[in-house]
Protein backbone atom coordinates (compact mmCIF):
# COMPACT_ATOMS: atom_id res chain seq x y z
CA UNK A 1 0.00 0.00 0.00
CA UNK A 2 1.37 3.31 -1.24
CA UNK A 3 0.36 6.83 1.25
CA UNK A 4 0.68 9.95 0.20
CA UNK A 5 2.04 13.10 2.52
CA UNK A 6 2.18 16.57 1.33
CA UNK A 7 5.89 17.94 1.72
CA UNK A 8 4.56 21.12 3.99
CA UNK A 9 3.07 18.53 6.50
CA UNK A 10 6.57 17.25 7.52
CA UNK A 11 7.79 19.68 10.36
CA UNK A 12 4.24 19.57 12.07
CA UNK A 13 4.14 15.36 11.46
CA UNK A 14 7.76 15.52 13.02
CA UNK A 15 6.69 17.67 16.17
CA UNK A 16 3.35 15.60 16.51
CA UNK A 17 5.78 12.59 16.53
CA UNK A 18 7.92 14.22 19.41
CA UNK A 19 4.95 15.07 21.40
CA UNK A 20 3.42 11.29 21.30
CA UNK A 21 7.25 9.94 22.21
CA UNK A 22 7.42 12.10 24.78
CA UNK A 23 4.05 11.57 26.40
CA UNK A 24 4.13 7.72 25.72
CA UNK A 25 5.57 7.21 28.94
CA UNK A 26 3.14 7.40 31.50
CA UNK A 27 2.94 9.13 34.96
CA UNK A 28 1.95 6.73 38.06
CA UNK A 29 -1.20 7.35 39.61
CA UNK A 30 -0.67 10.77 42.04
CA UNK A 31 -1.74 8.78 45.35
CA UNK A 32 -1.36 7.98 49.10
CA UNK A 33 -1.80 6.92 52.03
CA UNK A 34 -2.41 7.93 55.85
CA UNK A 35 -2.08 6.32 59.08
CA UNK A 36 -2.94 7.40 62.55
CA UNK A 37 -3.79 5.65 66.05
CA UNK A 38 -6.79 6.03 68.36
CA UNK A 39 -7.20 5.39 71.59
CA UNK A 40 -9.72 4.40 74.14
CA UNK A 41 -12.11 6.75 76.11
CA UNK A 42 -13.76 4.20 78.12
CA UNK A 43 -12.69 0.54 79.21
CA UNK A 44 -9.78 -1.08 78.97
CA UNK A 45 -6.58 0.14 77.97
CA UNK A 46 -6.45 -0.17 74.27
CA UNK A 47 -5.30 1.20 70.91
CA UNK A 48 -6.12 0.65 67.04
CA UNK A 49 -4.35 1.89 63.69
CA UNK A 50 -5.90 2.93 60.77
CA UNK A 51 -4.20 3.12 57.37
CA UNK A 52 -5.87 4.33 54.77
CA UNK A 53 -5.14 4.30 51.15
CA UNK A 54 -6.48 5.77 48.07
CA UNK A 55 -4.31 3.24 44.93
CA UNK A 56 -4.44 -0.03 46.68
CA UNK A 57 -8.01 -0.70 45.73
CA UNK A 58 -8.47 1.02 42.64
CA UNK A 59 -9.24 4.44 41.21
CA UNK A 60 -12.01 6.75 43.27
CA UNK A 61 -11.81 3.64 46.16
CA UNK A 62 -10.36 4.11 49.70
CA UNK A 63 -8.78 0.76 51.38
CA UNK A 64 -9.37 1.01 55.15
CA UNK A 65 -6.96 -1.19 57.12
CA UNK A 66 -7.82 -1.49 61.12
CA UNK A 67 -5.53 -3.24 63.28
CA UNK A 68 -5.33 -3.75 66.84
CA UNK A 69 -2.39 -2.74 68.85
CA UNK A 70 -1.05 -5.10 72.06
CA UNK A 71 -0.97 -2.30 74.91
CA UNK A 72 0.20 -3.44 78.36
CA UNK A 73 -1.93 -6.47 79.26
CA UNK A 74 -3.92 -6.50 76.44
CA UNK A 75 -2.69 -8.32 74.00
CA UNK A 76 -5.30 -9.56 71.82
CA UNK A 77 -9.05 -8.40 71.20
CA UNK A 78 -12.06 -8.86 68.66
CA UNK A 79 -12.86 -5.68 66.20
CA UNK A 80 -16.02 -5.14 66.21
CA UNK A 81 -16.87 -1.88 65.17
CA UNK A 82 -15.92 0.65 62.83
CA UNK A 83 -17.22 4.40 63.10
CA UNK A 84 -16.50 7.06 61.12
CA UNK A 85 -17.13 10.70 59.78
CA UNK A 86 -16.85 11.64 55.91
CA UNK A 87 -16.24 15.64 54.83
CA UNK A 88 -19.01 15.58 52.10
CA UNK A 89 -22.18 14.26 53.69
CA UNK A 90 -23.95 14.22 50.50
CA UNK A 91 -22.05 11.06 49.75
CA UNK A 92 -23.33 8.88 52.23
CA UNK A 93 -26.32 8.05 50.21
CA UNK A 94 -24.09 6.33 47.70
CA UNK A 95 -21.31 4.70 50.23
CA UNK A 96 -20.58 1.05 49.29
CA UNK A 97 -18.41 -1.55 51.38
CA UNK A 98 -16.59 -4.53 50.76
CA UNK A 99 -14.61 -6.82 53.01
CA UNK A 100 -14.60 -10.55 54.12
CA UNK A 101 -15.21 -9.32 57.59
CA UNK A 102 -17.71 -6.69 57.04
CA UNK A 103 -21.40 -8.42 58.12
CA UNK A 104 -23.00 -4.83 58.54
CA UNK A 105 -22.99 -1.06 57.79
CA UNK A 106 -24.73 2.11 58.65
CA UNK A 107 -24.36 4.86 56.55
CA UNK A 108 -26.06 8.08 57.86
CA UNK A 109 -27.97 9.89 58.51
CA UNK A 110 -24.93 12.53 59.35
CA UNK A 111 -23.89 12.60 62.76
CA UNK A 112 -26.07 10.11 64.07
CA UNK A 113 -24.46 6.87 63.57
CA UNK A 114 -23.18 5.33 67.12
CA UNK A 115 -24.01 1.89 66.93
CA UNK A 116 -23.97 -0.42 63.91
CA UNK A 117 -25.60 -4.44 63.94
CA UNK A 118 -26.71 -4.16 67.71
CA UNK A 119 -27.30 -2.45 70.59
CA UNK A 120 -24.01 -3.53 72.18
CA UNK A 121 -21.39 -2.80 69.24
CA UNK A 122 -21.45 0.92 70.35
CA UNK A 123 -19.75 4.03 70.60
CA UNK A 124 -21.87 5.15 73.52
CA UNK A 125 -20.37 7.81 75.93
CA UNK A 126 -17.59 9.28 73.66
CA UNK A 127 -19.49 12.58 72.97
CA UNK A 128 -19.26 11.93 69.32
CA UNK A 129 -21.83 10.49 66.83
CA UNK A 130 -20.78 9.78 63.33
CA UNK A 131 -21.64 9.38 59.76
CA UNK A 132 -21.35 6.16 59.36
CA UNK A 133 -20.15 2.58 60.66
CA UNK A 134 -19.05 -0.41 59.83
CA UNK A 135 -19.80 -3.92 61.61
CA UNK A 136 -17.06 -6.40 61.92
CA UNK A 137 -17.37 -9.90 62.68
CA UNK A 138 -20.35 -11.08 64.92
CA UNK A 139 -20.02 -11.01 68.97
CA UNK A 140 -18.48 -13.31 70.32
CA UNK A 141 -14.87 -15.17 69.37
CA UNK A 142 -16.03 -18.77 69.65
CA UNK A 143 -18.30 -21.05 67.65
CA UNK A 144 -16.97 -19.34 64.10
CA UNK A 145 -18.04 -15.78 65.29
CA UNK A 146 -14.62 -14.40 64.49
CA UNK A 147 -12.12 -13.46 66.95
CA UNK A 148 -10.62 -10.80 64.60
CA UNK A 149 -7.66 -8.37 65.50
CA UNK A 150 -6.90 -6.69 61.90
CA UNK A 151 -9.28 -6.37 59.39
CA UNK A 152 -9.78 -4.61 55.85
CA UNK A 153 -12.70 -3.24 53.60
CA UNK A 154 -12.43 -1.00 50.90
CA UNK A 155 -15.18 1.58 50.76
CA UNK A 156 -16.29 3.40 47.64
CA UNK A 157 -19.41 5.60 45.97
CA UNK A 158 -22.38 4.45 43.00
CA UNK A 159 -21.19 7.63 41.36
CA UNK A 160 -18.29 9.81 42.90
CA UNK A 161 -14.47 8.74 43.54
CA UNK A 162 -13.01 9.14 47.24
CA UNK A 163 -9.80 10.07 47.54
CA UNK A 164 -8.33 10.39 51.16
CA UNK A 165 -9.28 14.06 51.03
CA UNK A 166 -12.71 12.80 52.80
CA UNK A 167 -11.37 11.71 55.27
CA UNK A 168 -8.92 14.63 56.20
CA UNK A 169 -9.30 15.59 60.02
CA UNK A 170 -12.11 13.84 60.44
CA UNK A 171 -13.47 11.69 63.77
CA UNK A 172 -13.29 7.75 63.72
CA UNK A 173 -14.04 5.22 66.19
CA UNK A 174 -13.85 1.71 66.81
CA UNK A 175 -15.76 -0.92 69.30
CA UNK A 176 -13.36 -4.13 71.00
CA UNK A 177 -14.66 -6.76 72.43
CA UNK A 178 -13.15 -9.31 74.17
CA UNK A 179 -10.29 -7.27 75.43
CA UNK A 180 -7.05 -9.50 77.57
CA UNK A 181 -4.63 -11.93 77.43
CA UNK A 182 -4.94 -15.25 77.14
CA UNK A 183 -7.71 -16.72 78.94
CA UNK A 184 -8.60 -14.03 80.07
CA UNK A 185 -10.53 -12.02 77.59
CA UNK A 186 -13.53 -10.28 79.63
CA UNK A 187 -12.77 -6.59 78.74
CA UNK A 188 -14.10 -3.82 76.45
CA UNK A 189 -13.43 -0.98 74.83
CA UNK A 190 -14.07 2.12 72.77
CA UNK A 191 -11.79 4.49 71.03
CA UNK A 192 -11.97 7.55 69.34
CA UNK A 193 -9.57 9.86 67.49
CA UNK A 194 -8.67 12.01 64.59
CA UNK A 195 -7.13 11.62 61.40
CA UNK A 196 -4.54 13.61 60.48
CA UNK A 197 -4.42 16.23 58.02
CA UNK A 198 -4.44 15.28 54.39
CA UNK A 199 -1.63 16.92 52.15
CA UNK A 200 -2.15 15.44 48.67
CA UNK A 201 1.53 14.46 47.27
CA UNK A 202 2.68 16.27 44.45
CA UNK A 203 2.77 15.15 40.86
CA UNK A 204 5.77 12.62 40.42
CA UNK A 205 8.06 14.79 37.67
CA UNK A 206 7.77 14.44 33.62
CA UNK A 207 9.59 11.81 32.42
CA UNK A 208 12.46 12.84 29.95
CA UNK A 209 12.47 10.56 26.85
CA UNK A 210 15.52 8.29 26.57
CA UNK A 211 18.62 9.23 25.02
CA UNK A 212 18.00 6.37 22.27
CA UNK A 213 14.24 7.60 21.66
CA UNK A 214 16.14 11.26 21.33
CA UNK A 215 18.90 10.12 18.89
CA UNK A 216 15.68 7.70 16.90
CA UNK A 217 13.62 10.84 16.27
CA UNK A 218 16.39 12.70 15.06
CA UNK A 219 17.45 10.46 12.33
CA UNK A 220 13.82 10.01 11.46
CA UNK A 221 13.64 14.56 10.81
CA UNK A 222 17.10 13.94 9.11
CA UNK A 223 15.83 10.84 6.37
CA UNK A 224 12.77 12.72 5.90
CA UNK A 225 14.14 16.13 4.91
CA UNK A 226 16.66 14.29 2.40
CA UNK A 227 13.93 12.72 1.08
CA UNK A 228 12.18 15.99 0.56
CA UNK A 229 15.29 17.69 -0.83
CA UNK A 230 15.63 14.98 -3.90
CA UNK A 231 12.06 15.50 -5.35
CA UNK A 232 11.95 18.58 -7.97
CA UNK A 233 10.58 21.89 -6.46
CA UNK A 234 7.32 21.75 -8.38
CA UNK A 235 6.56 18.61 -6.57
CA UNK A 236 4.03 18.58 -3.91
CA UNK A 237 3.85 15.45 -2.39
CA UNK A 238 6.42 12.11 -1.18
CA UNK A 239 5.63 8.54 -2.13
CA UNK A 240 6.75 5.97 0.44
CA UNK A 241 6.36 2.74 -0.36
Amino acid sequence: MKHLFSSATIPSFLAATAVVISSSAFAPANAASMNFTINDFTGADTQVKFTLDDAIAGTGKVQFKVDYLSTGSNTIADIRGVFFNILDNSLLSGLQVAGTDVTNKQFGPAGTVNSVGSGSNNLNGGGISFDAGVEIGKEGIGQGKGDIQSTIFTLSHSSKALTLAQFSKENFGVRLMSVGSGNSRGGSSKLKGEAPYYTPPPPPPKKVPEPTTVVALGLFAVGALRVVKKKPLASASITVA
